[in-house]
């Protein structure tokens, strides 16, 4: 079986049956070397499609605008927002007595983002023929991430209850969002969080 073959079938198990997935992914045994590697090449791609998507639109915000104007630029950028995902993913599950190892948390991190780009591809493919598909499509990734996210962290910290996951999975991401703004007002003004009209 090749990797690729391997991966579409453990993409597929993905959406199909997450916690099987989840634990088939930690049997693999990828070494940290890879996790790591992994994390660069899904931010590196993921900013690339960003960029192609959303850097002629003239309706974003000042600070997403400065991030898609450069490949470069939103890649540091995606870096740095998945490594915070897996930080937070680690350290919040600990917090609340989980027993994930922070190597995994890098690993579920980076599969994710590796499936969400399947999903971007696809909405970048439909955009020119149907914007309110490939919006519909973005809003099911979406849902999609957060389901798939909720099941991992379970996976990975040994949690029974997803909703609780969810619940706090929700809470952190507002409060990292909250300290994020303060940021970008302080150092950017206001307008960084405005959409340009």
């Amino acid at each position: 079986m090749t990797l690729g073959t391997r991966l579409a079938d453990l993409a597929r198990l993905t959406l199909q049956d997450p916690q099987r997935a989840a634990q088939a992914l930690l049997a693999e045994g990828v070494p940290l070397k890879a996790r790591s590697a992994g994390l660069l090449l899904v931010a590196i791609l993921s900013a690339l499609l960003a960029s192609l998507q959303g850097g002629g639109r003239e309706s974003l915000d000042p600070f997403s605008a400065l991030m898609l104007a450069s490949p470069i630029r939103a890649a540091v950028f995606q870096w740095l927002f998945l490594a915070v995902t897996v930080f937070l993913v680690h350290r919040v599950g600990r917090a609340f007595g989980g027993h994930g190892r922070f190597a995994d948390a890098l690993l579920f991190v980076v599969w994710l983002q590796l499936v969400m780009l399947g999903f971007q591809v696809l909405q970048m493919v439909v955009l020119p023929l149907s914007p309110n598909i490939a919006g519909l499509i973005g809003l099911v990734s979406f849902g999609f991430y957060l389901w798939l996210l909720t099941v991992f962290i379970a996976e990975l910290h040994g949690f029974v209850s997803r909703g609780m996951v969810f619940l706090v999975m929700v809470l952190t991401a507002l409060a990292a969002g909250f300290l994020l703004a303060m940021v970008l007002i302080l150092f950017l003004g206001p307008e960084a969080l405005m959409p340009n009209v």
